[in-house]
């Protein structure tokens, strides 16, 4: 890298203004580049212009305006035009984009750079595989052939934090961008200590309540092992469309004294509902590489997730259960499992977890790899 500070800018929405596990990984990694001495400036078209606070760090924020109440078609036109603009005037700013997701963004990036507005080098990377990810958004766009094979000539390289998206890839013929595998990251706090015994275990679940996270599945799932549903409990925490409906399949199912709806979390609260926690639930039918699920690796807890390509290849270690994705009986087995499992397996496991973490999640390091990568596309540029 020479020697002038390098200049990112990152095409991604922040929270608090949405607050996606993806949004909070684009801060976590922000925060450190601005540690590492890269100068960094945020636009997305879900935040304010202004400063953001991202943790020790200050960083500018645009934002990219769009017609959301016109339609798919006047939103994408909007942003596009937006975007452009933005670009144009702020062409001499940046060495590199970094793109957090394979959507609007990137597609509108690449189309910049064809008709020769800017030069950046772009590192996007893809958030979710299968069910509603990435692929299948490009897919769902109109014409998407020519957006696809605008991607794969203007995108520069591709970072994967899931295997399977790599294959989706594959299958839609975007293959030229180089790949490089660096996953999410996780600050590491002190190391919780629990003696894990006795029944009821505590299971703890976080996210929205939408389709993905198939909690539905999961009620389902524990209306299928009876009785031994009674050796946990389980506390949901988070809002979404799908709650009521969620509460009513409790109901119905008679798991009220098993299931909890525990209201919103505290982004700040998390680690010490994972501290009184044994156990951590992750029933989606799709992810890319769940923070929720790392957050609590960290704070020891085995982990049960669904064999989705992102968090499950490392739980899979012996850092919990893994089971199909989408398939209510394979979840049931693997919950009986779980449950009939003996507190030295728990320990065991949830030890299994926080090392794994320790070992290969360290946000500083991952921020640290990711921020390589885009020097690394910058020198290539030079």
């Amino acid at each position: 890298m020479v020697d002038s500070v390098m200049r990112v800018l990152v095409l991604a929405n922040l929270p608090p203004w949405v607050m996606g596990g993806a949004e909070h990984q684009t801060a976590r990694l922000i925060e450190h580049w601005c540690r590492l001495g890269a100068r960094v400036e945020v636009a997305g078209f879900r935040i304010p212009d202004g400063n953001a606070k991202l943790g020790q760090a200050s960083v500018r924020t645009h934002r990219i305006g769009t017609m959301d109440n016109m339609g798919r078609g006047i939103r994408g036109a909007t942003y596009l035009a937006s975007l452009l603009v933005f670009v144009w005037r702020n062409r001499a700013r940046f060495d590199v984009v970094y793109c957090r997701g394979m959507g609007d963004a990137a597609l509108g990036l690449s189309f910049a750079k064809w008709i020769r507005m800017v030069r950046w080098p772009v590192m996007v990377v893809p958030i979710n595989a299968k069910g509603q990810g990435d692929a299948s958004f490009l897919l769902s766009v109109p014409g998407w052939p020519l957006w696809r094979r605008l991607l794969d000539r203007q995108v520069d390289a591709i970072n994967l934090i899931n295997e399977d998206i790599a294959g989706e890839l594959d299958a839609i013929g975007l293959n030229r961008p180089r790949r490089s595998r660096i996953p999410n990251g996780i600050d590491v706090g002190p190391l919780i200590r629990r003696n894990g015994a006795g029944r009821p275990k505590r299971l703890m679940w976080t996210g929205r309540f939408v389709h993905q996270k198939g909690l539905d599945l999961l009620i389902d799932a524990l209306a299928r092992i009876g009785h031994l549903a009674d050796r946990c409990i389980i506390d949901l925490y988070g809002d979404g469309p799908l709650r009521q409906s969620l509460a009513e399949r409790v109901d119905a199912a008679e798991l009220g004294h098993v299931v909890r709806f525990a209201g919103v979390l505290d982004k700040d609260d998390v680690r010490a509902k994972l501290a009184m926690a044994d156990g951590f639930l992750l029933p989606s039918r799709y992810e890319g590489m769940s923070n929720s699920a790392l957050e609590a690796m960290e704070a020891g807890l085995p982990v049960l997730c669904t064999s989705c390509g992102g968090i499950d290849l490392a739980v899979q270690e012996g850092a919990g259960w893994v089971c199909a994705a989408g398939d209510t009986a394979s979840l049931a087995s693997t919950l009986e499992a779980m449950l009939s499992a003996t507190d030295e397996e728990w320990r065991a496991r949830g030890d299994t977890a926080r090392s794994i973490v320790e070992q290969r999640f360290r946000i500083e390091d991952v921020a640290a790899r990711n921020l390589e990568r885009l020097e690394a596309l910058v020198e290539a540029e030079a």
